[in-house]
């Protein structure tokens, strides 16, 4: 059996852009749990049998829309706090880039779109750290590049 080639945690990045041109990414401090979610959308049709009508039909589903949603949460950074703060309320959309690297390059690379930051929370308990969890919707196309194939 091959050992597969896996990635840390540390080396999978939501990087928000700067809006300039050309546009460069860097990541917001202190977000300990990240992850990309991918949905489609899809109609339904009960397609009836030519032959016997009577016949129960069978559901066939067609993809009508695609959409990723990002999450990240963890220590509060008073560093990047700025950043979510200012994106949330321009209440505007800012191309980002989900990163998915590895130290041995394998399938690395980065999935990239035009996104709305759709919850930002911050949290807090006596005694403990400050916490900061956010929601970030695709807002049009998810591109995929690849850095190592």
């Amino acid at each position: 059996m091959a050992r597969p080639t896996t990635i840390k945690g540390s080396k999978f990045l939501i990087q928000l852009g700067d809006g300039a041109s050309p546009e460069t990414f860097d990541a917001p401090c202190a977000l300990t749990s990240k992850s990309i979610n991918f949905s489609a959308a899809s109609n339904e049709f009960n397609v009836p049998d030519c032959d016997d009508p009577d016949a129960a039909t069978w559901t066939e589903r067609v993809i009508s829309a695609l959409s990723a949603g990002v999450s990240g949460s963890g220590t509060l950074a008073m560093e990047s706090l700025a950043d979510w703060r200012t994106w949330f309320l321009s209440a505007l959309e800012q191309n980002i880039r989900v990163i998915v690297d590895s130290d041995e390059g394998a399938g690395a690379g980065f999935f990239e779109m035009s996104a709305i930051l759709s919850s930002f929370n911050l949290g807090a308990n006596v005694g403990e750290l400050a916490t900061i969890e956010v929601e970030i919707a695709s807002n049009g196309e998810v591109t995929w590049t690849a850095t190592n194939p």
